[in-house]
This record gives C-alpha cells, structure tokens and sequence, in this order.
C-alpha cells in the first residue's frame, strides 16, 4: 500500500491525485478479514410527485443508465435547462467527458422526474390511501408504500428502540431480476450483483437495529444464495446478538439445482447474548391435548408449594394474567361468596380461577407464580362435564433448529391461500411459517409491535392478525413495502406510453395489487363488499369471519420543508403523529386552523397556537387516554416552560421545529460514501458558464 501511495502522490493533476488519494484512504480503512464487499455508489429514488424546479436534481424516466442532471433554468412550462450532475467534490468527471460537463441542454419537463440520492435530506409526509376497521379503540395495523429506507429512517423518530420483533424476507439475490439497485433490475449478468445486494441491505440493517428494543428480536429469512454472506453481516452489524440460523422445510418437492434439490430456507434469528426469549413450541389444534393445570393426587395440596396457590385470570377462554400469593391465611373459597368450583366470573367480563378443586380443597396449579409466564401461551379454559376448567395444551418443549410440517410448504399455504383471497403473488410465504415465528417471540408480549420492511405480500400482518385471534392479544404489524411493478409488466406499461406516478401504471405496483388487498381482505374476511372468503385456516377459524383488527394504508410522500414550518402541511403530518402515539383510534384529519387540535379516540394532542396554552392545558384535563403532545412553537424556551407545567405524564414534542430537524431524512450514513460527496455544479451567471 505505501508504494500506491507514492506513486499516488508522483500524480501532477492535482484533481487526479486527490481522487485517488481519497480512495486509497478508503481502502487502508477497509477490513483485512471477516465479510469484505464493494460499497456501492448511493442508492436513488425517484420521486414523480415532486415538482421540477431549478436546482433539483433529475433523470430521465426509464433510464437505464440513471444518469442524473441538475435543472439550472426554466425555460418555460414544458421545458427546463439542465446539466450533466456528475462532479464529485475534487472534481473528477464521473462517466462523462470533462468537455460537456459545463454543457447545458434543454429537456422536456414531461421526460424527467426528480431523483434524490441518499444523503440528501427529504421531509416526508404519510398520505392516507386507504383503511379496514373492525376492532374501535383497538391499535391499528399500519401498511406504508414507500422505499423502506426512508421509512425506517421515519420510524427512528417514534420508534427507536420499541419494536419488539423485526421479521422481514428481503429480495434472495437469485439472479432472476427480481429486485432493483438504483432504479434497475439487478440480473445475473451484473459482476456485482452480489456486494450491490450486501450493501443494499448494510444500509437497512444498521437503521433497523436502532429501531430494537433491548430484548427485541430480529428474524431474517434467505435461502442459498445469500445465506453465507448474510450470516456474516448479520454478525457485523448486531455483534453482541447470537445468530441461530433455523432451517424451515418450505418446498418439501424441491428446486432443482446442479448437485442438489432445494427444499428448505433459512430463517436466522438474531437474540441477544444471555437472553431466553423464545417461548416453548405450541402444537397445533389436533395434537394439544390439554390436561388439568390444576394439580391431582399426593403432593398436591396448597401446603406442598405455597408459590403455586394464586388466581389466574382468563377472557374469552384466553389468558390474561396472574395474580399475587395471598397470605397464607387467606381462604378464597371463604372470602368469595361467589366462588364454585374454584371460579367466579368478573364484572369486566374476566374470569377468575383458584386452584380449588369441586370438594372445596384448596390444591396448587402445575407452575409457580414466579414461573407461570413459561407456559402462559399454553393455558386455556374449556369446560369440562359442564364446569369451566383451566387447561395446559401439550407443547413440544424448546424449539428445534429444523421445522419440517406440512402447514409450512409456501405453495399450499401460501400462494394458493392468496388465490382463494384473489391476489395473484407466485412466492407468497407460509402464513403458519410465519404465525410460528411471531407465536415464538411475543406469545408472552401480546402487546408487541412487529415490523417488516420488505413486506411483499402481507403475510406478517395477516399472521399477527391469526396470532392475536388465538391468544386475545393485540399486537400490531407496520409493513413497508414499495409499489414496484413487476418487470414484464413494467415492460409491457411502458410501450402503452405510461410511466411510474400514473394511477393506470401505480395500481399494478405489489402494494396496490398485493400487500393492500391481502390485508383488507383478511381482515374483513371479504373479497369485495358483498363476496364472502371461501376456506377454512389450519386453526378451524372461518377466512370469511376475518379479523377483529384495524389496518390502514399510507403513502410516503414528501414536503416542502418551508411549507411545514409556516404550518401549511399540518394535515400530511398528522398520520405521523398518530403513529408516534401508538396508532389507537381512526386516523384523524385536520387543516391546523383552530388554537389546538385533540382528535377524539387518538393519544395525541397539537397545541397550535402558543398564547392558548393555558385553554389547551384545561382541554387535555378532561382526558385521560393522550400520551404524547405537540407543541407549536419557535421557541425552545417556551417549548421547555410548557412541557415541565404539562409534567411527566406526557411525551412532548416540539413542532415544527422538531420535524424539520428531526424528520429530515435521507442523511448518509458517517464514514461511508453518501450524497454529500456529488455535490451540485455551481450556480451559473451566464449559459455555459
């Protein structure tokens, strides 16, 4: 290396030797072992909805080549003046003669679209599309079109470090132009199909792992082609995670290969080092056969384990929780009038159990009251001769690291289920492949919030929808996917003369044709308004009774930072605060004109006018469920003076301030190459300058 570097510096053109200069740089700090890739030139989306105004950055639509180009003039309403955008900071002509950098052309408004590069900061809106409700008060599914890095780069404002498991099925790399880098399909005929794959996924991995709680999980799935590598940037990005990588027999038929039948992916759970937080296996329906929680026989009695004598709580045959160890001279059947047979039902519907047995005897369940959350997922309550009765299902202990069952095969579980639902998607996932890692990672957190950031079809919302119906539970799922169109249809749309942002060209993209539909219509367990779902999950649950469950679907869409501050934006920037609160009631809307904003059935609240704090403050006294205020202000200082008269019970926030600096998105990551270092040709005095 320090032989290139005197060469390096032997260069004369001065721009020349600080190009490479700075490369060397990069490469002396580059790893000598472990996964070792080429970090690629920064992704770009494209963005139909933004204006074309100077200087913005643009490319022609359908461009193979993404070569980008900065608008420097109007030159009327269907044309702009642009130039070549391909100038780094020292100077070096990146693909272009040095000769036309300087040279400007006309374009057509109609053929460009507006292009931004990660690392230049975007202010992003969630535009409301579409909503299923069936469950009032209940939390809310979330579905967000959008490309998911800047999605995830929303969700580090309210969700950082609250997400309980991360599942995603990121693109496998198969060659088969299955997935884009930097607006075109990545095939195998790209020598660096396989480093643009890891550092497509670096980048997402890095945000996603500040989005974890401290116990959270994340769950990756990969098949062959990736695997290798994956596990290594796995162990890289999450260093003090375990990685236990659990093969799931999806295509017991197999895909031919040169030496091999594929028949199985993996699924690598990453848990940090020390944590227990799989819950033990539960079998399905057929082969649970419950026996008594309550003990029998010799060594059975309150007296032989006074930790295994409290009350366990159950609604609609589900667990709810257990309560304390009474002293011991606490008698229930005496104390409770209303007690037979060891239960009384509550007045908020729960139902109350002691391990008492029909001859009054006070006994003791299987489980301590320090141990009971093992086997929580595992109680139900069935009647039994007549008299409700506290079950224990059989499970099967630990969970493997190889699950072959049939309920796991993709094609009969999941394309073909999407069939009955009428959405066409060719690699749908197993939903009970999927239900089975969420009922392994939050069947003792029925509250949790799942994410996926490359949701393809749907499947993790619709298998915490399946969980939550097993368990009572209320987890919520925020999907992210984009709306890309497939590649021959793409193809086909193009030589109809349409183009991405078109209604006639969007609807054909995977979130409007196939995410989308899939959750509406598990949900409401209907086709269309009238059309019921024909079919039965391997639960024995009705597809046409659907779920009682809430989804609604969004747009990412982005603004103009100077129209939020002065405030003319409040009503695209609600949905981002709802989500911030917990996405509880129906998403409200607002055009931001009165002294406050406090949506009925939401946890938030929007002090718009400062000098009406104290009317706002007297307004959020006759509430009781708002969790998180925003406060309208450009001044820290007042801003401060609110939130400590508002007190601890509040999450406060400052607006607008607080969302231009901090849901500016899009920022490069430190250390590596970003936007910054393409930094837009000078404004120019004259044409050709």
């Amino acid at each position: 290396m320090a032989a290139i570097e005197e060469l390096v510096r032997s260069i004369a053109d001065p721009r020349i030797r600080d190009a490479l200069a700075l490369e060397v740089a990069r490469l002396k700090a580059g790893k000598k072992f472990g996964l070792v890739f080429e970090e690629h030139l920064p992704e770009t989306v494209l963005l139909p909805g933004l204006a074309i105004k100077v200087g913005a950055r643009v490319m022609l639509k359908n461009d193979p080549h993404s070569l980008a180009f900065r608008v420097i003039e109007e030159v009327n309403g269907k044309k702009v003046k642009v130039i070549p955008d391909h100038v780094t900071k020292s100077g070096v002509i990146r693909g272009l003669p040095e000769s036309i950098v300087n040279a400007a052309v006309v374009m057509n408004r109609a053929d460009l679209v507006v292009a931004k590069a990660f690392g230049e900061p975007m202010y992003p809106a969630l535009i409301p599309v579409d909503s299923v409700e069936r469950a009032p008060g209940k939390p809310w599914h979330v579905l967000i079109n959008a490309d998911n890095y800047h999605a995830l780069q929303l969700l580090q404002y309210g969700y950082t470090g609250k997400v309980d498991v991360i599942y995603i099925d990121p693109p496998y790399n198969t060659g088969a132009r299955n997935w884009k880098y930097n607006n075109d399909y990545i095939d195998t005929n790209d020598g660096y199909r396989h480093s643009k794959w890891l550092s497509m996924m670096k980048k997402r991995l890095k945000l996603a792992r500040g989005l974890l709680a401290d116990d959270g999980v994340l769950i990756v799935t990969i098949d062959e082609n990736e695997d290798a590598a994956l596990s290594l940037l796995l162990r890289e990005i999450f260093p003090e995670y375990s990685d236990t990588p659990v093969a799931i027999v999806h295509n017991p038929r197999g895909i031919q290969g040169d030496n091999f039948s594929y028949c199985h992916e993996t699924a690598h759970f990453m848990i940090r080092e020390g944590q227990k937080r799989l819950a033990h296996r539960r079998l399905p329906p057929e082969e649970q056969d419950p026996s008594h929680f309550r003990n029998w026989g010799g060594e059975s009695t309150r007296d032989t384990a006074k930790t295994a004598f409290y009350p366990v709580y159950f609604k609609g045959g589900k667990f709810v929780r257990a309560g304390d160890v009474p002293l011991e001279t606490f008698q229930p059947g005496k104390a409770y009038k209303d007690l037979v047979s060891g239960y009384r039902p509550l007045k908020n519907g729960e139902l109350e159990f002691w391990p008492i047995d029909g001859d009054g005897v006070e006994r003791k369940w299987r489980y301590g009251n320090e141990t009971i959350g093992e086997v929580a997922n595992l109680l139900v309550v069935e009647e039994r001769d007549g008299i409700p009765q506290v079950l224990l299902v059989k499970d099967t202990g630990q969970y493997k690291t190889v699950w072959k069952d049939a309920r796991f095969d993709a094609s009969s579980n999941g394309t073909a289920l999407l069939s009955k639902m009428g959405v066409d998607f060719p690699y749908a996932k197993s939903l009970y492949a999927v239900l089975e890692c969420l009922q392994a990672t939050t069947a003792d957190r029925k509250d949790a919030v799942i994410l996926d950031f490359f949701a393809g079809s749907g499947t993790t919302c619709h298998a915490a929808a399946l969980l939550n119906s097993l368990d009572g539970g209320s987890r919520r799922a925020i999907l992210v996917t984009n709306n890309e169109v497939e590649g021959d249809q793409a193809k086909a749309l193009v030589a109809q003369g349409l183009e991405p942002g078109d209604p006639r060209w969007e609807k054909h993209g995977i979130a409007d044709a196939v995410t989308w539909p899939r959750v509406q219509r598990a949900i409401a367990g209907k086709m269309d308004s009238k059309t019921p779902l024909a079919g039965k999950y391997k639960t024995g649950r009705l597809l046409s009774d659907g779920f009682e469950e809430n989804a609604a679907y969004f747009k990412l869409d982005f603004l103009d930072p100077d129209e939020v501050s002065r405030g003319e934006q409040f009503e695209a920037v609600i949905p981002i605060l709802w989500m911030l609160a917990g996405s509880v009631g129906a998403c409200s809307s607002s055009k931001g004109t009165g002294k406050w904003y406090i949506p009925s059935g939401n946890r938030f609240a929007v002090l718009l006018k400062e000098d009406c704090f104290g009317g706002f403050r007297d307004e959020l006294a006759k509430r009781d469920d708002v969790t998180h205020l925003f406060l309208v202000t450009d001044s820290a200082e007042a801003f401060n003076d609110m939130a400590a008269v508002l007190g601890s019970p509040y999450t406060c926030l400052q607006l607008y301030r607080s969302y231009i600096d901090t849901f500016r998105i899009n920022l490069g990551e430190p250390g590596t190459r970003g936007a910054s270092d393409y930094e837009p040709v000078p404004a120019f005095a004259e044409e050709g300058a």
